[in-house]
Parts: C-alpha cells; structure tokens; sequence
C-alpha cells in the first residue's frame, strides 16, 4: 500500500494549523470562564483547547523541516526565530494546561482565572507571531512548497 504522505516534503503545514486554531480558540473560551464565573462547562471547554492545542504544538515541531543551505540568509534568519517562537508556545501551552488543571476547582479564586486569560492571550499573541513568521518565510522566500529550501528528513 502506498504511502498517503509521499509527495510532501514537509508534513509540518499538516499539523500545525489545527492546533492553532485550538489555541486561539482556548483564549475565548479562557474569557468566557470570566465572564460567566458560575458556568463549569467553559473551563472544560478551555482545558480540552489548551491541552490539545498543546499536543498539537508538540506534534507539528516534532514533524518540522530543517531549512537548507540554499534558502535565502534571510529566510534562515526567519526560520531561526520561527522555530524558537514555536517552542516558546509549546511552552506557554504546556504551563496553562498545567495551570487551568491546578486553577480548574470551583473554589478557585476569580484572580486565577484573570491570570489565565492573561497567559491564555499572550500565547495568542505568540503563536500569530510564529504564523506570520511561518507565512512570511513561505509566501515572501518561497521556502517550504514543493520542497524549495528544506533538507530531506
């Protein structure tokens, strides 16, 4: 049986979307939580978005490409803080699941939840950076379709 993912020279686009979204996603959910303080359902709904979200951060810079010599110096300059600010939000993502599960009782305090949001926004902003780097590589140097720029696993 052949292999479904022959022909893609880089299976990280594949992943890392979804969890993307999953983690935008968590910070509205994160705000809801505020908002409706009493509805135990939003905190379920930001922990199954900020754990996934995090899985998935883990899953795409385990399947990332490696940029080759031939890419433009720019867009190895891109790469580096692309790939560094892709850690940084597993990292972020790894602490706010670890927190929403600490801070997930009904007693907890309404300051831990505005903490949350507050960690839950900037792992936003974080990971539209590391988009925007990804795209500006792509769309800007043309590093990654079809293979242009990346060393073969």
């Amino acid at each position: 049986m052949a292999n479904p993912f022959d022909g893609f020279h880089n299976l990280h686009p594949l992943f890392v979307h979804f969890p993307i979204v999953l983690l935008l996603l968590a910070a509205v959910a994160q705000l809801l939580v505020v908002v409706y303080p009493k509805n135990s359902t939003y905190k379920r709904i930001s922990l199954f978005l900020i754990a996934f979200g995090c899985l998935g951060a883990f899953i795409a810079i385990k399947n990332v490409a490696h940029i080759s010599g031939d890419a433009d110096d720019k867009a190895i300059e891109i790469f580096e803080v692309h790939q560094r600010f892709g850690q940084i939000t597993l990292y972020l993502s790894l602490f706010a699941t670890i927190l929403r599960l600490v801070f997930f009782k009904a007693m907890a305090k309404k300051w831990m939840e505005y903490i949350l949001l507050l960690l839950f926004f900037i792992i936003s902003i974080v990971v539209s950076y590391t988009g925007h780097l990804g795209a500006t590589m792509v769309y800007k140097y043309g590093v990654g379709p079809q293979g242009n720029g990346l060393l073969s696993k």
